[in-house]
């Protein structure tokens, strides 16, 4: 189970305010949004990416706050829409 609760990141362009989601074994979700919502900050946050840890909030996984934990620590991947974002 995946829950987030009260995740906010401030990019300056781009910000997460106050975002909270659960999802439950098994199930899958979406995230759709217009350019700029935040979709991939989300994702990069869940997923332990490239960006510091989150202003405010937490990310479990099965229970266990992974907030600051190590990318390759949480057993999970993303793959980005356009692959000209990584040309190498």
């Amino acid at each position: 189970m995946l829950t987030i609760e009260h995740i906010s990141k401030d990019l300056g362009e781009f910000i997460l305010d106050d975002v909270s989601l659960t999802v439950e074994d098994g199930e899958y979700f979406v995230i759709i949004g217009p350019t700029g919502a935040g979709k991939t900050i989300l994702l990069e946050t869940i997923a332990g990416g490239v960006y510091p840890p989150p202003d405010s909030g937490t990310v479990s996984l099965n229970g266990r706050d992974v907030t600051f934990v190590p990318p390759r620590e949480r057993n999970i991947t993303m793959v980005y829409q356009d692959y000209m974002l990584f040309p190498t």
